[in-house]
């Protein structure tokens, strides 16, 4: 049920974002707000701060219930031919929180479920690529982010996010 109610809500914000940006502008602003999908599945938002440089985040649920924010530094270069098409990397922090559950396995052979409910931290450094459609508001992402988990367990993950943000 409550993944049922998660995938909803995404949707619910997905077509809001589609129904309410502009579908032509000649340019691009500063602040864009789209969607993700992957880890976390949700709100993806962008704030330029010059050519180079930006910040940005997404607010949504994990595949294994738990709710995940993160915010990100990043730096922007163009070592491609494609003009519109940019390198993205940068550093950031994620938060995750809500009831999960893990089964974990001891030895090989003995498993248990552990229930969580604490809020977790983690460190990300984040690497991707940036398609700005040209003569639109559209922008298009994919990003990987690699993630130190400091609390309440030490631990690694991986972040795998698709998504595309406008900017009216």
């Amino acid at each position: 049920m409550k993944n049922t109610l998660s995938y909803r809500f995404t949707l619910i914000v997905a077509l809001a974002v589609l129904l309410l940006a502009p579908t032509a502008a000649p340019g691009q602003g500063k602040f864009g707000v789209g969607f993700v999908v992957g880890d976390p599945t949700g709100v993806a938002w962008k704030y330029k701060l010059n050519a180079n440089n930006a910040l940005d985040g997404a607010i949504g649920f994990s595949p294994f219930d738990r709710y995940r924010l993160h915010v990100d530094y990043l730096w922007h270069s163009n070592p491609f031919h494609e003009q519109n098409l940019a390198l993205h990397y940068g550093a950031g922090v994620a938060f995750g929180f809500g009831r999960t559950e893990y089964i974990v396995v001891n030895d090989g052979r003995s498993r248990y479920l552990l229930r969580d409910q604490e809020i977790g931290f983690g460190v990300r450094g984040v690497i991707g690529l940036t398609y700005r459609v040209q003569q639109s508001p559209v922008e298009l992402f994919f990003e990987a982010a690699p993630l130190v988990i400091v609390s309440p367990a030490g631990g690694m993950g991986v972040d795998v996010g698709l998504g595309v943000r406008f900017y009216p």
